[in-house]
């Protein structure tokens, strides 16, 4: 998907070299490439829908991957990580939740996110017209709907109430308004369920497909839907469906979840497809992102001492968090952190690839680590928390001990306020630097404030921590103090959106 892309521009950029500049200008134009004339075979519909899948991951780091980390920096499970003040300097406001309309990473997200929207609206509209089988055309549908419902899913959990577009948009269009959050989650609803409908389950598909979206994950990110929306019924009837189809498992260890030599694997719901090759870019720039400054990496989003502290007596502490000092493998016996580079003396292990796996060259775009955005076992604590909303705590107890299962832990029997507190603690452990903690607590409710996002009380937490009881290599510091529960659970509108829109956008509350 992402490498079809970029083959695609490859070619049209080596076409491009090879007449000159003076033959191009004084030639006539022969014909171009439009959309009146697009899709008009199988190769160019399947060459539209590969354009949707590579807006998940576009051509460099800087385009979607590193807004992929901003669920563990604006929590308590990472910092900024790099130190050097003026690198990425917007990316430490995030992660300091000093937070402007003005961010350049809040502008890429919502940026290649309607780039997304409007590549999938082109398929969606034009695919049902190509002259090509009609079986292809609903696959080639199924697929760009899945992917518009999680480009709008993007959208909608950072920003909120955002612009509905369910046409490709042209310079003529009236200028666009904000919907309310709830019509954008019926949409995400309704693209999922169509794409479930038609798509296959993945023992199903041919090993060419192997990657592209299937009826699972329709259906899963459904169920994630439903859990941000406290459908909690209709979450736990569906996740019983996906855990039923015996369509995944949690046959793999644990350490090999993030393997680059595990891409697929047993409970991989969804992921970014990556590869390498020696010539063009379509690997990913997250372990080169997040790695030591003194093992070749740029050293951002490193975990804190919060978290290893919290995680200390788990088995998945070793693959999870990679310490200055650690053991990692034969070439690395002691890992070396860049101490006077980095905020916490720590890296995220789930992205580190070893020396022998690494390109040779443009290691930053050519990474062949593939990135889950879903694995079943955040379905089966999604089905968890559904299931003890719903008064099942049987179900809620089983999901979750299957987790802990899969790394030697035993079960947990408890119940009432103390199983969902287990509930987001199993969480916490199993899907820790993934991405997903920031978006876990300003869903969930307080114990503290039951009333107020759980990110609240737990950004008290954390600040306290590192303000007095800590004394680990990111003591003192006072990231998390500007919290404030009335603006940084959503992300502000970007600026250039407002003035481009000449006042029609609106801004969150706050900004």
């Amino acid at each position: 998907m992402k490498k079809h892309n970029k083959l695609f521009t490859a070619f049209a950029i080596l076409a491009t070299l090879l007449v000159s500049c003076n033959d191009f200008l004084d030639q006539p134009i022969q014909g171009k490439q439009v959309l009146e004339n697009y899709f008009a075979n199988e190769d160019e519909c399947l060459k539209a829908l590969s354009g949707c899948y590579a807006s998940l991951s576009p051509e460099d780091w800087w385009e979607n991957d590193i807004f992929y980390l901003v669920g563990d920096i604006c929590s308590d499970d990472a910092f900024k990580g790099n130190s050097l003040e003026g690198d990425q300097r917007d990316f430490g406001e995030l992660a300091r939740f000093n937070i402007t309309p003005q961010n350049e990473w809040v502008q890429y997200k919502w940026q290649y996110a309607y780039e997304q929207v409007y590549r999938c609206n082109l398929v969606i509209k034009n695919v049902p017209e190509a002259p090509v089988s009609d079986a292809l055309k609903m696959k080639v549908v199924a697929e760009a709907k899945f992917l518009r419902a999680f480009a709008y899913f993007e959208l909608v959990r950072n920003f909120g109430d955002v612009p509905l577009l369910l046409e490709p948009l042209t310079v003529n269009d009236p200028k666009q308004v904000r919907v309310a959050s709830t019509l954008i989650w019926k949409q995400i609803e309704q693209d999922l369920n169509d794409a479930s409908s038609v798509l296959p389950e993945r023992s199903e598909q041919s090993a060419v497909d192997v990657g592209r979206a299937t009826k699972g994950a329709a259906l899963a990110y459904l169920v994630k839907a439903y859990v941000y929306q406290e459908k909690w019924s209709d979450a736990e009837t569906l996740a019983e469906q996906v855990i039923g189809s015996g369509e995944y498992n949690l046959n793999d260890p644990f350490t090999n979840v993030w393997s680059v030599h595990n891409a697929n694997g047993n409970g991989s719901i969804f992921e970014i497809q990556t590869v390498y090759h020696d010539v063009l870019d379509a690997g990913t720039a997250l372990p080169v992102f997040t790695r030591s400054r003194a093992d070749g990496g740029w050293g951002f989003c490193t975990p804190s001492s919060y978290l290893d502290n919290f995680m200390a007596a788990d088995p998945r502490r070793n693959a999870t968090i990679i310490k200055e000092g650690d053991y990692v493998d034969a070439d690395y016996p002691s890992y070396d952190t860049s101490l006077s580079e980095n905020e916490t003396g720590r890296i995220n292990r789930k992205y580190w690839v070893a020396w022998n796996d690494r390109p040779a060259q443009s290691e930053h775009t050519r990474t062949p680590l593939n990135h889950i955005l879903f694995r079943y076992a955040d379905l089966l604590l999604l089905h968890a928390e559904a299931a003890w909303h719903n008064s099942n705590e049987a179900d809620a107890i089983s999901s979750v001990n299957k987790v802990r299962n899969r790394v030697g832990l035993g079960p947990i029997g408890s119940s009432g306020d103390d199983l969902l507190l287990d509930i987001y603690t199993e969480r916490r452990m199993e899907l820790a630097m993934e991405g997903h903690r920031y978006y876990d607590l300003k869903r969930q409710k307080g114990i503290k404030y039951p009333t107020s996002p759980r990110l609240k009380e737990v950004m008290e937490e954390f600040v306290s921590y590192n303000m007095g009881a800590n004394s680990d290599y990111d003591a003192g510091n006072a990231k998390g103090s500007l919290f404030d529960e009335n603006t940084h659970v959503l992300f502000p509108i970007p600026q250039a959106e407002i003035d481009l829109s000449e006042g029609t956008l609106t801004q969150n509350k706050g900004y």
